[in-house]
C-alpha cells in the first residue's frame, strides 16, 4: 500500500490523480503546510524524517521514500506499468517521456513560480530561461499533438497539463489548444475521481 502525504489544493493534487491513473492501492495522509502565501502552519518535527523540507508530495512504500513530483511520477509508473502511462526503459518513447517529466519539474514550475511572484520582470535572467519560451515550447508541442508525448496520454500530462489548467487565462495565454487539451485532461475518470479525493 502507498501512503501519499498530501495537502489539499497543493502539487500533492496532481499525485492523487496519478494514483487513479494507475489503479495502484494508496492511502491518504494530511500534512499540514506553509504555504507560499504565508497561511497554513508547518508540517510537525516527526514528518522531517518523511520530507526533510517539510513538503509534499510525498510517497511512501514499504521502506521507499519518493518526493519530489517528477521522481514520484518515474518511480510509480516505472513500478506500476499496467497501465502504460509511463513508456518503460526501452520503449521509444522513454527518452521523450524523461524529458518532458523534468522540463516541468525543473524549467517550467520554477519559471511559472517566477513569474507569478515577479522575479522575472523587466528582462530579469532566472537561469531557467524566459517564461514566454518556456511557454512557447509547450504551446508548440500541443499545437500538433492531443498529449505530450503524441497521441498518448501520459504521467507527463499530469505535470504539464496541471500548470496549464491552473494558469490558462493567466500566465499561460488563451489558446484553444490548451482548451482542448485543459478538456481531454479533466474529461479522464481518473481525475475526477482524484477530484473526489482532495480532501483525504
Amino acid at each position: 500500500m502507498i501512503t501519499l502525504y498530501h495537502a489539499p489544493r497543493s502539487r500533492s493534487s496532481r499525485i492523487i490523480w496519478l494514483l487513479e491513473e494507475l489503479e495502484a492501492p494508496y492511502r491518504i495522509e494530511i500534512v499540514p503546510i506553509l504555504r507560499g502565501d504565508g497561511t497554513g502552519s508547518p508540517a510537525p518535527d516527526d514528518y522531517l524524517a518523511i520530507n526533510p523540507l517539510r513538503k509534499v508530495p510525498t510517497i511512501k512504500l514499504y521502506d521507499e521514500i519518493v518526493y519530489e513530483s517528477g521522481a514520484i511520477c518515474l518511480f510509480l509508473t516505472d513500478s506500476h506499468p499496467k497501465h502504460a502511462i509511463g513508456p518503460l526503459p526501452g520503449d521509444r518513447h522513454r527518452a521523450d517521456y524523461v524529458r518532458w517529466l523534468f522540463f516541468c519539474s525543473a524549467t517550467l514550475e520554477p519559471a511559472v513560480g517566477a513569474r507569478f511572484a515577479g522575479w522575472d520582470k523587466d528582462g530579469a535572467s532566472t537561469g531557467f530561461g524566459k517564461f514566454e519560451d518556456i511557454e512557447a515550447v509547450i504551446s508548440r508541442q500541443l499545437e500538433k499533438t492531443p498529449y505530450i508525448l503524441g497521441d498518448e496520454f501520459s504521467a507527463a500530462d499530469i505535470l504539464c497539463g496541471s500548470f496549464i489548467a491552473f494558469f490558462k487565462g493567466s500566465l499561460f495565454p488563451d489558446r484553444k489548444h490548451y482548451d482542448d487539451y485543459v478538456a481531454r485532461l479533466t474529461a479522464r475518470p481518473a481525475f475526477q475521481r482524484a477530484q473526489a479525493r482532495e480532501n483525504g
